[in-house]
C-alpha cells in the first residue's frame, strides 16, 4: 500500500509539469491562431472593421474562432482579385480587338491605308484589282497579282513555254 502511495506522490508533480506544458502549448497555439487570422484577413480585405471583427472572433472564441473565420472570410485574397481583374480586362480587350497604328498607337479603322494621325503607311492598294492589301503580303490574295505587272500591261507568255503553231504545208 505504501508503494502505491509513494508512486502516486511521485506521479502528481509529473502530471503537474505535463499540465503546465500542455496549457502553455494550448496558449501558444491559440496565440498563433490569432496571429494567423490577423495575417489572413489583412491579405483578404482592406476594410478595417472586417479585420477587427475577424481577429476578435478568433481571439474571443479560442479554437472555435478559426473554423468560423474559415467559413466567413472572403474566398479570394486581394492579390488574387487583382490578378482576376487584370485577366478579365485582358480578355475583354482581346475580344474587342481594337486596331491601332503601329507607330503612334492611336485607334484606326481596319480598312485605313494611311494613319490619319502620323501618316504612316498601313496598307497598299493592289495595282490590278485596287483592293486594300497588307504591306507584308507579297501577292494580292484577291487577284493573284505579285506586283511585278502593272495594271495597264497585258499578261505575256514566257518565251520558254511558247511554241508557235506548226503550219502544214500541202503540195
Amino acid at each position: 500500500m505504501e508503494a502505491i502511495q509513494n508512486f502516486l506522490s511521485n506521479l502528481v508533480p509529473i502530471l503537474q509539469v505535463l499540465g503546465v506544458f500542455l496549457g502553455a502549448y494550448l496558449v501558444l497555439l491559440w496565440a498563433a491562431s490569432v496571429l494567423w487570422a490577423y495575417r489572413d484577413i489583412r491579405r483578404r480585405s482592406e476594410d478595417v472593421s472586417v479585420q477587427v471583427l475577424a481577429v476578435s472572433l478568433v481571439l474571443l472564441l479560442p479554437f472555435m474562432g478559426i473554423p468560423l473565420h474559415l467559413i466567413l472570410r472572403p474566398p479570394q485574397t486581394l492579390a488574387e482579385k487583382y490578378e482576376r481583374s487584370l485577366e478579365d480586362e485582358y480578355l475583354r480587350n482581346d475580344i474587342e480587338e481594337k486596331y491601332v497604328c503601329p507607330e503612334c498607337q492611336r485607334p484606326i479603322e481596319p480598312d485605313y491605308i494611311l494613319c490619319p494621325h502620323c501618316n504612316t503607311s498601313l496598307r497598299r492598294r493592289c495595282d490590278t484589282c485596287a483592293r486594300v492589301v497588307d504591306l507584308t503580303w507579297s501577292i494580292c490574295p484577291y487577284c493573284g497579282d505579285d506586283g511585278t505587272m502593272t495594271s495597264r500591261q497585258a499578261p505575256t507568255v514566257q518565251a520558254s513555254n511558247y511554241r508557235p503553231p506548226v503550219e502544214k504545208v500541202t503540195r
